[in-house]
């Protein structure tokens, strides 16, 4: 597979280059857009990892000209950038890079980015050799192991010194690690320390190079995790039997990991199928009182919205906020089983008529009511309490202050709020001081003191909402 590097920082690109090599891969380096232009267009790169910030033609201009010719249009572009503000990959994705890296990268993202997005040609599976990290001070002992390894087809890779060791496991990924015990700057069992205590790099099998008869330098490496010994010198023979033997149960742990992983994928494609699914119903039932008022379905939506900014002031989780905007749309669902001659009467309503609204929240209970959702449990709650008073006066049930779930009292402000500042057939909208007005001299009867002080406090979000909803 030929990936093509655009980067314009040599140290960026140097890692890069390392890190793809070292796997197999033929790396093409590009330090700007006119050379990356040039060089795409002579030789057809699989797959392109891309600096954002460039000189000249900047990243999203070069994309933009490769996703627009039908010659390169199917080339991955992987946007790699510092800029980690929030937009920025919604940026690089509309301009139409296939996915983002923010920059310090990881070796993982850079792997899993080939492995989503490269084209592996058929029949043709990209095989790196085995790396093999070598930590020692003492370059004969390196040499001793490399000419061993080599011809094994291992790719060696050193380091002289303990914190070498421990940049380049980060920044290379080697397939195995043979650390000496004593080595300047940071010993063998202080690098395998930081290795196995971080999940990242955990899973590296290490090999610990000890003299002969140091059984406390044994101790404390078992002690950190190490997973094999060697003794000075090390035998050739036992060299090659272990390294092999850590490599095919590593082999099999990351067979494991992408089973596992690929099983995660599906999984949460399922779960975020079953969320839009979900959403989408819900949107639709809230829709379909428009069947009776055509004004509802777009109140319904404002309230939801309306809703969701209050549970965000009050400190709901993501979660919680995420379900009970989504439940307060359905409030007035219940109005489907009033006739449209009441709901869309131009006069004040009768007693009698009166009556057959007030029957809307038992009706929405009834066809939310056990449908084994904890989002349709809400909404259920929400229909059923959203005209109850504080002081008890309200219906269906006379409930007061704690007794009204709070996700009702929340709908009710919010219900209020954007009925009586919309055209009604019966009358003309209310000015949303005068709303506002009624909302605070009525706080602490008809509706929770703390929520209609959230509420009045962030207007300015609520008014925003309304123009935005009411214009769309």
């Amino acid at each position: 597979m030929r990936i093509l590097v655009v980067e314009d920082d040599p140290k960026s690109a140097r890692l890069m280059k390392d890190i793809l090599e070292l796997r197999g891969y033929v790396v093409i380096e590009a330090s700007n857009g006119l050379s990356a232009m040039r060089i795409i267009n002579d030789h057809t790169p699989d797959l392109i990892f891309m600096d954002m910030n460039l000189p000249g033609m900047d990243g999203i201009t070069l994309t933009k000209l490769i996703k627009t010719s039908t010659r390169t249009s199917d080339i991955p572009v992987i946007a790699l950038t510092a800029a980690a503000m929030k937009g920025d990959r919604r940026r690089f994705i509309d301009a139409g890079c296939d996915d983002y890296i923010s920059k310090p990268f990881h070796v993982k993202d850079i792997l899993d980015s080939i492995n989503r997005y490269g084209k592996i040609r058929e029949q043709e599976v990209v095989q790196h050799p085995p790396i093999v990290l070598v930590a020692d001070d003492r370059p004969e002992n390196i040499e001793l192991i490399q000419a061993t390894l080599a011809p094994m087809g291992y790719s060696v890779i050193k380091a002289v010194n303990g914190v070498q060791a421990l940049e380049k496991i980060r920044s290379l990924r080697p397939d195995v690690a043979l650390l000496n015990v004593f080595m300047p700057e940071l010993n063998g069992i202080e690098v395998c320390r930081n290795i196995k205590s971080d999940e990242q790099y955990a899973s590296l099998p290490v090999i610990m190079v000890t003299a002969l008869n140091d059984e406390d330098a044994k101790m404390q490496a078992l002690s950190v995790g190490a997973d094999e010994f060697l003794t000075k010198p090390v035998d050739r023979y036992e060299l090659m039997v272990r390294v092999g033997n850590l490599l095919k149960i590593k082999k099999h742990i990351d067979t494991l990991h992408n089973q596992i992983a690929e099983k995660t994928k599906e999984l949460n494609k399922t779960v975020v199928g079953l969320q839009e699914t979900t959403m989408n119903v819900i949107y639709r039932l809230s829709r379909a009182i428009e069947y009776v008022d055509p004004d509802a379905g777009s109140h319904n939506i404002r309230v939801s919205k309306y809703v969701r900014r209050v549970a965000e002031a009050i400190g709901f989780t993501g979660a919680e906020v995420e379900i009970i905007s989504m439940a307060s749309s359905l409030h007035d669902i219940g109005k489907i089983g009033i006739p449209s001659s009441i709901l869309l009467k131009p006069a004040d309503l009768t007693t009698e008529e009166f009556e057959q609204v007030k029957k809307h929240p038992g009706i929405g209970l009834n066809i939310l009511d056990k449908a084994g959702s904890t989002l349709l449990d809400v909404a259920g709650q929400i229909a059923f309490t959203h005209h109850e008073r504080i002081d008890g006066t309200g219906y269906p049930r006379g409930l007061k202050t704690e007794e009204i779930p709070l996700a009702g009292r929340i709908t009710a402000v919010a219900d209020v709020f954007d009925s009586m500042t919309m055209k009604r057939p019966y009358r003309d909208a209310i000015p949303v001081e005068q709303t506002i007005d009624y909302i605070k001299l009525h706080a602490g009867t008809q509706f929770d003191q703390h929520i209609t002080d959230v509420f009045v406090t962030h207007l300015k979000d609520i008014l925003d909402i309304k123009h935005r909803l009411t214009d769309e």
